[in-house]
């Protein structure tokens, strides 16, 4: 029978940390979407889109990102975008799948940006 400190566990044994933020405490979640992101989002969905996406980036410029197989479509979330003052970036994989992201850059989340 094993004595009750070999039954406690390490805190590197568990998932969760004291040190860890929860998804609640991440940015995109404590701010209020901004309007043109979520402007981009409803024109979006009348599109022919797989998925969409809405997170902080490593800057600290807030994205959303969407998922499409149709080259009419990248077009015109571009040009969604644009019309919103977003900035845009297409990725396409080798599968004809691709990612647009419209980029809402922002000044007050991070202070310092290469």
């Amino acid at each position: 029978m094993k004595s009750d400190d070999a039954k406690k566990k390490n805190s590197n044994d568990y998932i969760w940390e004291s040190n860890r933020k929860s998804y609640s405490k991440l940015p995109t979640s404590e701010y209020t979407m901004d309007e043109s992101r979520r402007a981009m989002i409803r024109r979006a969905l009348d599109l022919d889109i797989i998925d969409v996406r809405s997170y902080a980036g490593y800057r600290g410029d807030m994205l959303v990102e969407f998922t499409t197989m149709g080259e009419d479509t990248v077009s015109a979330l571009k040009k969604i975008a644009e019309d919103l003052g977003m900035e845009v970036t297409v990725r396409q994989n080798p599968l004809q799948i691709y990612q647009v992201y419209c980029i809402a850059v922002t000044k007050d989340i991070y202070g310092l940006k290469v």
